[in-house]
């Protein structure tokens, strides 16, 4: 099995034994599909045996299931008979796959004696082979392009989109049901020995995108009362360095960092600069496209503000598990941990969350999140305190970005229970950019005295684009 995790969009992550629609120009006649003798004859030999044949242009929709079915013949499985049309033609697979058929492409049909020569045991070896990669591929594609990190929405990083025919999941699995059923009928030798493996181009270290954002925070303080409630546009502007490095079929490795830049349009003593790394780990149990993905995280980061008190160094742990409900439908749960040391006891905070999120895929531009988030912990406000607050604070200090002592704002800290929902859309523009619009209502309140907490609604557009 190759041990390669190719990154495709998320519009050909189901696309199994179709053709890469990258256009060739076509031939003439017969509605540009032509049945034409190669330079050995066409048909049988006088031992009977069945000669070379050319077939092509490949034509969108084509697969090679499909086109392997018109030569079959008895005594032949699927299995040898695609695999002989594979080797014969290695230039008209993408990316070396017999999942990914070039559209404009002919092929030499190879004959019948050709086609004995493979043995039917190693031919459905091969070809499972290819087929599982090309799942494993796509499934961890699909949750690369549709990951969700709740409370710090951050949109999907648009992929290249080829324009692929899209085989559904349940003719795949009519496919290897087939398969499978001519397997048992053949008896199977012990597996081929490994061939050397072939050099690889070499893969840059980091894929490289942006995000520009602007947002609106009803509540920017996550005051309680009406006079201390202050709303505010953010624009936001950072860009991200994504690394990842294949383990094996089942395991992936990805690193990364980012840059962000908050700037406020009223409170710009709240500006800040955002620094992380950040490292995760990936691995499925089992090849079936349904099977979940289960993901460690690692995130440490730091914040820079105008004013010092918010100054932070911020460490994240996370485990997740995502699952492909349908061919449209994904779901993504976890659990987190933060750790916030600031140079202000006000902000030294921690906190555990738990999260439920699901991506609809209404085409292959368009998707539909929506996540429901609980967090258990620390919160900070800030206010004009009051006798309620003061009782309820862990600590408290005068907030110099809202005036501090002199005009009675003081930031405080509670211990908290959180409730969010966020609801999303995300929409494809180009093959490099992506739009993404949410609305993110959170709702809070102090453990010991459910009358101290707030209320803010967050809607956010961004641009995302890769270099």
């Amino acid at each position: 099995m190759k041990n390669v995790l190719l990154i495709i969009s998320t519009a050909c992550c189901c696309a199994v034994f179709s053709a890469n629609a990258t256009d060739y120009p076509a031939a003439s006649g017969f509605d540009g599909l032509l049945l034409a003798q190669s330079d050995a004859a066409t048909g049988t030999s006088a031992s009977g045996e069945s000669l070379s044949q050319r077939y092509g242009p490949v034509q969108k929709e084509e697969s090679l299931w499909s086109i392997a079915s018109q030569y079959r013949s008895k005594g032949v499985t699927m299995s040898q008979l695609m695999m002989a049309i594979y080797h014969r033609n290695r230039a008209a697979f993408h990316q070396d796959n017999i999942n990914r058929l070039t559209v404009g492409a002919m092929l030499e049909i190879p004959g019948s004696n050709s086609i004995a020569e493979i043995d039917s045991g190693q031919a459905y070896r091969e070809a499972s082979s290819h087929i599982e990669v090309y799942e494993i591929e796509a499934r961890l594609a699909k949750v690369e392009s549709g990951e969700l990190e709740p409370l710090s929405q951050v949109a999907r990083e648009p992929e290249l989109i080829p324009d692929v025919n899209v085989v559904p999941l349940a003719q795949i699995e009519i496919i290897k049901d087939e398969m499978k059923k001519e397997e048992a009928q053949v008896a199977v030798l012990p597996p081929p020995k490994p061939r050397a493996k072939k050099g690889k181009p070499k893969r840059p270290l980091f894929r490289y995108s942006y995000e520009v954002a602007v947002e609106n925070d009803d509540n920017i303080r996550n005051a309680q009362n009406d006079i201390d409630i202050r709303s505010d546009q953010i624009f936001s502007a950072g860009v991200k360095a994504k690394g990842g490095k294949s383990i094996d079929s089942f395991t992936l490795w990805n690193y990364g960092g980012s840059l962000t830049y908050n700037a406020l349009k009223t409170f710009e003593t709240l500006n800040n600069v955002n620094i992380e790394i950040n490292t995760r780990y990936r691995f499925a149990l089992s090849s079936g496209f349904t099977s979940p993905i289960y993901t460690l995280g690692l995130r440490l980061g730091g914040l820079e503000y105008d004013t010092e008190m918010r100054d932070s160094t911020v460490l994240s742990l996370s485990a997740d598990l995502n699952k492909w409900i349908t061919d449209t439908i994904n779901m993504t749960t976890g659990l987190g941990y933060k750790l916030r040391e600031s140079k202000s006891e006000v902000f030294d905070t921690t906190e555990a969350r738990i999260f439920l999120n699901f991506d609809t895929n209404f085409s292959k531009t368009d998707l539909l999140y929506t996540t429901f988030t609980y967090i258990t912990g620390d919160s900070v406000s800030s206010a004009t305190p009051t006798v309620d607050i003061i009782n309820v604070a862990d600590a408290i200090e005068p907030d110099d970005a809202f005036g501090g002592v002199a005009t009675n704002q003081f930031a405080y800290r509670i211990d908290s229970n959180t409730l969010v929902f966020t609801v999303g859309y995300n929409k494809i523009l180009s093959r490099s950019i992506s739009l993404d619009v949410s609305a993110r209502f959170v709702d809070t309140e102090a453990k010991q005295d459910s009358a101290v907490g707030y209320q803010r609604t967050i809607l956010r557009a961004s641009l995302l684009g890769r270099f």
